[in-house]
């Protein structure tokens, strides 16, 4: 997955030939007008997009193509960290989408609960980041998960 924060179509390209399978797109950032063609430019590729989403005034942008969103728990601006958000955004998003949770999910607990309510899958890095062996945590992280659900 690509992570930058993709603004033109020449980071898309460049992703594609990096191997990359999904890029991802910011809602935040981004006009519903150029998420179009981003996300146009991304199925072209043969890629797939994951919309990023932390507030209920971006649902506007989500168009057709999208084939993942997902919600971001932190706050752009205050980098505060809320798992609530993804509960409320989850409730109105078309549940025509694969949906994610994104940030702060460093507790297992909250991830057997969002994965109970129906997220399909979550973006979590730090808490694998900061470990000095991020296979093992991944592995005992993913054990921990699966004894809560």
């Amino acid at each position: 997955m690509c992570k930058d924060f993709i603004i033109d179509e020449y980071q898309i390209i460049a992703a594609k030939s990096l191997g990359t399978d999904i890029i991802l797109l910011i809602a935040e950032v981004l006009s519903k007008e150029k998420i179009q063609s981003l996300t146009h430019v991304a199925k072209i590729l043969g890629l797939e997009v994951l919309l990023e989403m932390h507030s209920e005034n971006e649902l506007y942008k989500i168009n057709e193509y999208i084939d993942i969103i997902g919600i971001n728990n932190r706050n752009l601006s205050t980098f505060f960290v809320d798992i609530q958000r993804s509960v409320e955004l989850f409730k109105i998003i078309p549940n025509n989408f694969i949906t994610i949770s994104e940030s702060g999910l460093s507790d297992p607990i909250k991830v057997s609960f969002l994965t109970q309510m129906g997220f399909a899958g979550f973006l979590i890095g730090e808490i694998f980041m900061r470990s000095s062996h991020p296979g093992k945590q991944m592995e005992e992280y993913i054990k921990q998960v699966n004894l809560k659900t």
